[in-house]
């Protein structure tokens, strides 16, 4: 005879949960009936028998029943937890295939990073080598100039004291203006300072200050404290 009993009274009778009871009728291994959306556990009962069976063999089934149970509660804990332990793989998977792609892009970047900063080093030396020649040129003209007009006093003054000493003509003391500066030892730009003043003076008619062959003369016998403060 067939007995139709719900889950949780099945479940309280074998000391079992709800969920255990469910799964089983799930897996099919516990028959059980749907009426009305719920299920219902179908149990046989055996009055005769239940009533001439020793107290000790119940109690042994109850066991057996308990055992039973709960090995198919451990195989369902094992099974989740392989899910679980495959769901972890595939993720520890995609993840180091992501940390390939982060790594690859990161090459990538640095190497951009390098030849950029190549490219930058050769325009900088290009632009600093080209400023240095153009710096170099330019002083070496400024030299170059000065030691022109340097050559060229000393030429002057030469030439003044030459024909100083080819002149005997004259009985008055006359000295080249050249002999001046260098008796006063003026540097370059005093020098340029103190002959266009000495022009000026003999421009303006100044009886100290002759000028014969191109060359200016000033006479032995006067002061130009005026002139060169």
């Amino acid at each position: 005879m067939q007995q139709l009993i719900k889950p949780s009274e099945y479940a309280q009778m074998h000391g079992l949960s709800r969920q255990s009871v469910y799964a089983k009728i799930k897996r099919g291994t516990l028959p059980a009936r749907k009426i009305d959306g719920r299920y219902y556990v179908i149990v046989a009962t055996d009055i005769e028998s239940e009533t001439d069976e020793p107290e000790e063999k119940t109690v042994n089934d109850k066991e057996k029943i308990e055992h039973v149970s709960l090995i198919d509660e451990y195989r369902e804990i094992i099974k989740a937890k392989d899910e679980t332990i495959e769901v972890l793989k595939n993720s520890i998977e995609d993840l180091k295939e992501a940390n390939k792609q982060i790594t690859k892009t990161l090459q990538e970047e640095i190497a951009l990073l390098k030849q950029a900063f190549h490219e930058m080093r050769a325009i900088y030396l290009t632009n600093y080598q080209i400023t240095h020649q153009t710096e170099t040129e330019t002083t070496i003209d400024i030299e170059t100039e000065e030691e022109s007009t340097e050559k060229s006093i000393k030429k002057d003054n030469s030439e003044i004291k030459t024909e100083t000493k080819n002149d005997h003509d004259t009985e008055d003391c006359w000295i080249p203006l050249g002999d001046l500066i260098q008796r006063q030892q003026y540097n370059y730009n005093k020098a340029k300072q103190v002959v266009k003043r000495f022009k000026k003076a003999y421009k303006r008619g100044d009886k100290r200050i002759k000028k014969q062959n191109g060359i200016y003369f000033i006479s032995c016998y006067d002061f130009y404290e005026d002139i060169l403060e």
